[in-house]
């Protein structure tokens, strides 16, 4: 059995110490995942031990359901910040492979115990996390497996919102739906995208006197397609900003991508990293006639954030 667990470049592993693992994929690091890192960092504390946030990469859906994975909330970078934010000390992944989706459970586990990189003296888990072939693995052959090799062992219970499990999933079906007020109160942040700014099509600030900055993000929120109003933190202040999502049918190639201006701004923004704050769903994007017609719709897209934010 290949050792499939790999840990980030750039993030220190200190030597001789033991680890409390926080298992599982963590896409967006909502509150119940927040409250797995709390657990184990609770239980580390106990016996002197750290924190190892292990996520899986890829998604094990974009591998085991390719043509059902979802549209991951944050990039795989942003969600080992996001972890080391929670309280881990250190963040590695399972490198999700036929392979490693094929063990059993206890190689599964046996494979954490035996990785060769640190010593694990326990594991945090949701108390439905399924691991192992086909999902066989559960709460029941944990405990087994960690009193047998002396390591703590605690079943996080799922967070709940209005009667709603705080989930990956209720998250993006909120956002499916546009409604990113819910999103954000499952999430337990505000929505948002960050990336690069690239180069468009150059048609926006000479045609349509509104110029974009395209922004390549390492994730796409499942968001319907259309207008958004949203804030930019950037050089200290925080500017009010539209949002195209969609394949800006009036120009473009049939791509996704994500065109932002922001309001009030003088300046160049291409090969920058910025977060836009997406606020609310203002009109479903369409297909103009003419860029007259886009540029007329663009102005009252304009007065309308610059009415109600």
């Amino acid at each position: 059995m290949s050792n499939f667990i790999k840990i980030f470049e750039n993030i220190p592993l200190p030597a001789g110490e033991k680890w409390i693992i926080a298992a599982g994929v963590f896409d967006g690091v909502h509150p119940g995942h927040q409250a797995i890192i709390s657990a184990a960092r609770r239980r580390a504390a106990l016996s002197g031990a750290l924190v190892m946030a292990l996520t899986f990469v890829p998604h094990p859906r974009q591998l085991l359901a390719k043509e059902s994975s979802p549209e991951l909330l944050v990039s795989v970078d942003e969600r080992v910040k996001m972890l080391l934010d929670a309280g881990a000390d250190s963040c590695g992944f399972i490198d999700f492979s036929a392979e490693t989706a094929a063990l059993t459970p206890d190689e599964f586990l046996a494979g954490l115990r035996d990785n060769g990189v640190f010593e694990v003296s326990g594991i945090c888990v949701g108390e439905k996390w399924r691991f192992g072939a086909k999902g066989s693995g559960n709460k029941g052959v944990l405990d087994r497996f960690c009193r047998e090799n002396n390591w703590s062992f605690d079943a996080v219970k799922e967070l709940e919102l209005d009667g709603v499990t705080i989930s990956s999933t209720a998250i993006r079906q909120a956002l499916a739906a546009g409604d990113i007020a819910y999103a954000a109160r499952l999430w337990g942040r505000e929505v948002e995208m960050s990336g690069v700014v690239e180069h468009g099509f150059q048609i926006a600030g000479s045609k349509l006197a509104a110029p974009t900055a395209n922004l390549k993000s390492g994730s796409l929120l499942p968001l319907p397609f259309g207008v958004y109003s949203g804030k930019v933190p950037l050089d200290g202040k925080t500017y009010t900003a539209i949002l195209n999502i969609g394949v800006a049918p009036t120009f473009g190639n049939g791509l996704r991508r994500v065109e932002i201006h922001l309001l009030d701004f003088e300046g160049s923004l291409y090969g920058r990293n910025i977060t836009v704050k997406v606020r609310r769903f203002i009109r479903s994007e369409r297909k103009f006639d003419s860029p007259d017609a886009l540029k007329e719709q663009i102005f009252k897209d304009i007065a309308e954030v610059r009415q109600n934010g």
